[in-house]
């Protein structure tokens, strides 16, 4: 940003700076526009004449005030957003003369300019899904510049909630994107959508674990019906689900899978499978990775044993953005945890940890869903548990799984975890 803003100034002023004589010349020009006194010394190091130093903000926000910004942030800001649109324009452009040489020109000539390269890729993506251009999408995951190695795990949730949100408003989607396998790594694996697992998102792992694909997608395909028929009241099918201790798979699938287990797992036996996968993952840096399905699958299963387990064996150090997600579900867990030991000083004092704006958006609903169950039970004012209810009662219908039913949310810290 500091060289797009030197760069500006240069423009500004007509000429570059190269030399001591060129520095002089903008010292004073700053003093008579503004009348501030900027050593050009300062500005020799700032341009590389000098030996360079780190520039200190109060001289960036006097460069940023000199091109008529309010400060440096400003001026930083300002120019994001004016890239954004000279991007949208481009690309708006290019699609609406049908011109898909120039959107893949486009998309590999963008790669070195990572904060462009993804804001190019939400924008290019939601518009060509709008415009259904499905073939040109294929072509794009396939290219060489959208290596999933190549970018953050924060960079990949960050294009693949973008484009879930748009795949979850959308009626009818052609199946061809569903066999492009980076599109299934993007979109499909990242955003998991629980709220739409009898429409859309159920509809299309129907269709991706009955294709060829690589192990970890169909497993993970198969797990995500599994849970559709948990959630439906419906019996298991049979998957490996021992591949996790026999495949390197990613740690949230991995917890998944674990999840999945423990679903389908009589509760005296839980610990011994929970014990066995721990064993297996202790010497790793990321367990919130693995455990992070397995905060809600406690809630679910109201297992108290589980519970415990996992706010005693995992410690809440957040290496990674996307872990504050885990964190937040982990807390929901607690409160739960916290309600059925009888816990109230832990309870009242966790009581602030949820925050369901702090959910992943694909998740909210399902979250939103548990959070009304612990929050009827938490108040004693009747008042306000009728409106808890009659809002559990919405999402419940919205959902449409059974499991979730009426007495759930009013037996829940009723009936017995062991029940």
């Amino acid at each position: 940003m500091i060289d797009i803003l030197k760069t500006e100034i240069e423009e500004l002023i007509g000429r570059k700076i190269n030399n001591r004589g060129d520095c002089e010349y903008l010292s004073n020009a700053i003093f008579d526009s503004m009348s501030i006194d900027i050593s050009f010394n300062t500005l020799r190091r700032i341009y590389g004449l000098l030996p360079a130093t780190k520039p200190n903000i109060s001289t960036l926000n006097i460069l940023a005030e000199f091109l008529g910004y309010n400060n440096f942030f400003h001026f930083s800001q300002t120019y994001h957003y004016k890239e954004r649109i000279q991007l949208s324009e481009v690309i708006y452009q290019a699609i609406k003369e049908n011109n898909d040489e120039q959107i893949i020109n486009i998309v590999n000539n963008s790669k070195n300019i990572p904060n462009n390269f993804l804001s190019l890729i939400i924008i290019l993506v939601r518009e060509l899904l709008h415009n259904e251009k499905y073939l040109l999408i294929v072509r794009i995951f396939n290219l060489k510049s959208l290596d999933l190695n190549s970018f953050s795990y924060f960079e990949v949730l960050r294009i693949g909630n973008s484009i879930g949100l748009l795949l979850q408003a959308k009626t009818k989607v052609d199946t061809m994107i569903f066999n492009n396998e980076k599109f299934l790594d993007f979109v499909y694996m990242t955003f998991v959508d629980y709220s739409n697992l009898n429409n859309y998102y159920g509809d299309v792992s129907e269709i991706i674990s009955s294709n060829k694909h690589r192990a970890d997608i169909t497993i993970f395909s198969k797990s995500i019906l599994e849970f559709r028929n948990f959630l439906n009241n419906k019996s298991f099918n049979h998957i490996d689900l021992d591949i996790i201790y026999k495949k390197k798979l990613h740690p949230i699938l991995s917890g998944r899978l674990l999840a999945l287990k423990l679903l389908a797992t009589t509760s005296y036996e839980t610990i011994d499978v929970i014990k066995t996968y721990h064993t297996s993952i202790k010497e790793k840096s990321n367990l919130l990775d693995h455990y992070f399905e397995l905060f809600t699958t406690s809630i679910l299963l109201k297992n108290i044993d589980l519970m415990r387990f996992l706010i005693h064996n995992i410690s809440i150090q957040i290496r990674f953005y996307h872990q504050r997600i885990h964190v937040n579900s982990f807390n929901l867990m607690c409160l739960f945890y916290y309600k059925l030991s009888g816990d109230l000083e832990n309870q009242n004092c966790t009581t602030d940890s949820f925050n369901l704006s702090d959910c992943l958006s694909s998740y909210r609903d399902f979250m939103n869903i548990l959070w009304h169950t612990y929050q009827f039970s938490a108040t004693t004012d009747n008042s306000e548990k009728k409106k808890i209810k009659s809002t559990y009662l919405e999402l419940s219908e919205e959902l449409a799984y059974p499991f979730f039913s009426e007495s759930f949310l009013q037996n829940y810290f009723i009936e017995s975890h062991l029940d």
